[in-house]
């Protein structure tokens, strides 16, 4: 396998924070029936959603967040701020359009890069998306760092 400087997995000749920005395959994922139907056509939803804890007054981060639907989803139960963050300015501007409560905000930011958020967390979820991190060890610190002192982590 190979990964690019920040650690992250190439494929077919692009690094991961790079393809959903190549316009045709970022096409192909629009047609993914997740990507038109939501958490209700995603398989784990049913399984993942169980994971997640009471988000009432709390603070929320989604690594890779994609089209926002974690994030709208936290902001629709209760969340007080959430922090949606995509390496992919695509997938930043399609959550953007598709996101109306104004608690939530977009970053265009590879996962890797948490550390340099000021803000600390309750929780940070990450679905679909830490599998192509090298360095998964630095990452989970770099999460850890990020929580509140009795933060949650979902992934």
């Amino acid at each position: 396998m190979e990964y690019d400087d920040n650690k992250t997995l190439i494929y077919g000749g692009l690094s991961m924070t790079d393809i959903y920005d190549d316009q045709s395959f970022f096409e192909a994922y629009s047609q993914m029936p997740r990507s038109k139907y939501g958490l209700s056509a995603a398989g784990k939803w049913h399984e993942l959603r169980k994971l997640f804890p009471d988000f009432t007054g709390k603070t929320v981060l989604d690594l890779d967040c994609g089209y926002g639907w974690h994030c709208r989803y936290a902001a629709d139960h209760g969340a007080k701020e959430v922090v949606g963050i995509d390496a992919s300015s695509k997938m930043i501007d399609k959550t953007q359009a598709m996101t109306t409560q104004p608690n939530i905000h977009y970053h265009i930011m590879d996962i890797m890069a948490i550390d340099q958020l000021e803000a600390k967390f309750d929780v940070i979820i990450s679905s679909l998306a830490i599998h192509y991190i090298k360095d998964y060890g630095a990452l989970i610190e770099k999460i850890h760092n990020a929580l509140n002192v009795h933060g949650h982590r979902t992934h």
